[in-house]
């Protein structure tokens, strides 16, 4: 038989024990370090964008007023000169990222829009008319659009249309007859 030498693990040297350990918390330091600086420039950013928000939303009252200016001038010398002051705003509007809701015809959304009169018409939450106009810039709401909204006809008023399109049928049937 021969003699095997078992081989006995190494007892690490605690010199190396401490450069692992230390090696490891720098990397650790490094990787805070570098999330620090992308979580500073996401609200640097952040910042940026709330202060341009701010402003926009202080601008806001100048462009309906000249939107009003615009529909209630007759001088076309006049309303040239606002005409182009408007464009400009609206130019610059939109290069800040800045558009304008939609909302005539379509569904109420509470999330775009805020409701301050209600009517009773055939469809329920259609949004029949825009009283001031809406804003959003880069996803996030300015200004929600103020409509009127439609809340459906009451019980007689749908009694009666199913009344006078059952007539209007039968109207038609005797027509053809």
């Amino acid at each position: 038989m021969a003699d095997k030498k078992e081989k006995k693990p190494k007892k690490e040297d605690p010199k190396d024990t401490q450069i692992k350990e230390l090696t490891n918390d720098l990397k650790r330091v490094q990787a805070d370090f570098s999330n620090y600086c992308k979580r500073a420039d996401k609200d640097k950013q952040e910042f940026i964008e709330y202060a341009s928000a701010n402003f926009i939303c202080k601008l806001l009252p100048i462009i309906d007023e000249l939107e009003i200016a615009l529909k209630n001038i007759k001088n076309p010398e006049d309303k040239k000169g606002i005409q182009m002051v408007y464009d400009k705003v609206k130019k610059l509007l939109t290069e800040e990222g800045v558009k304008e809701i939609t909302c005539e015809g379509k569904q109420f959304d509470p999330y775009k829009h805020e409701a301050m009169i209600f009517e009773e018409s055939k469809n329920e939450g259609e949004i029949l008319e825009e009283l001031q106009k809406g804003y959003e810039m880069k996803g996030k709401i300015l200004r929600y659009s103020k409509v009127k909204v439609s809340k459906g006809l009451s019980d007689k008023e749908k009694k009666n249309s199913e009344k006078n399109s059952l007539e209007g049928e039968q109207n038609e049937q005797n027509n053809r007859n």
